[in-house]
């Protein structure tokens, strides 16, 4: 299957839009958004495709702003969508197991990091190196992160090389511990609105950058 991972909207509806018609002309299979989506008419778009989503920063601290309908949306999310072959999340895996919402989150808020859970992993860290340990202990050689507003790929090799890749395709080799950010559709950083697709079938990562106008 082909899927397209997205993150970082920040209220950025045309963007949004744009990049939604663009993966489902490259024949995309399924959508995963990665948080920091905004405004109603972001979270209508991305409902709109069923994309299963996992809430980010803008969703703790903003998902009031929304119409009722879209809150218990949001406030149903969940910090990381787990597959047997890989992991999404808004920034980092850390998350407690206990906290299984954004209600939870919220609820437990003065207990928790934020620091911890929301890192920025586009440079080499502490954190970055906590997240390719837990993805290596559950044996899971592929995370797809957003928060940054950047597209990168940190590569671990199976001969304890690091890795940091910025390329438009990777394929993703038997040993490897993968950790990519899928960069921003509403705020990029380094350069035009931007999303990944993976193809699990072929195991090719492909970072894609939208120069449509909008």
């Amino acid at each position: 299957m082909k899927y397209a991972i997205f993150s970082d909207i920040h209220n950025h509806t045309a963007a949004l839009a744009a990049m939604l018609r663009h993966a489902h002309q490259q024949g995309v299979d399924r959508y995963y958004c990665l948080g920091d989506v905004g405004i109603d008419a972001c979270v209508e778009l991305t409902r709109s495709v069923n994309a299963v989503t996992v809430f980010g920063n803008w969703e703790v601290s903003n998902w009031q702003r929304l119409s009722p309908k879209n809150q218990g949306w949001v406030l149903s999310l969940p910090p990381q969508h787990k597959t047997g072959c890989f992991w999404l999340t808004h920034a980092a895996p850390f998350w407690p197991e206990s906290l299984t919402t954004l209600n939870d989150v919220i609820a437990n808020r003065r207990n928790l990091s934020f620091g911890r859970l929301f890192p920025y992993l586009h440079r080499e860290s502490d954190e970055l190196w906590d997240s390719i340990a837990t993805l290596t202990e559950a044996g899971i050689p592929l995370m797809f992160h957003g928060h940054t507003h950047r597209q990168i790929i940190w590569r671990f090799t199976d001969d304890n090389q690091l890795q940091n890749l910025i390329q438009p395709k990777i394929t993703i080799e038997t040993g490897d511990t993968l950790i990519i950010g899928v960069g921003s559709v509403g705020q990029p950083l380094d350069g035009p609105s931007s999303y990944v697709i993976y193809d699990d079938e072929v195991q090719v990562v492909e970072l894609v950058r939208i120069t449509e106008n909008f």
